[in-house]
């Protein structure tokens, strides 16, 4: 059975982690696959991963 997944958004900075980030904030999915697409939109749109 799949678990939530989360990352950490940073919109100012345009950062995307998957650990807790300072002025950032924690956005939840029903699993890592569609957490995966929607990460990928974000990158898409500009964001980093780091």
């Amino acid at each position: 059975m799949e678990q939530a997944w989360s990352v950490w958004i940073n919109e100012n900075k345009k950062v995307i982690t998957i650990k807790e980030s300072p002025n950032a904030k924690q956005i939840f999915f029903e699993n890592k696959e569609i957490g995966m697409q929607k990460v990928t939109e974000f990158v898409s749109k500009g964001y980093k991963i780091g």
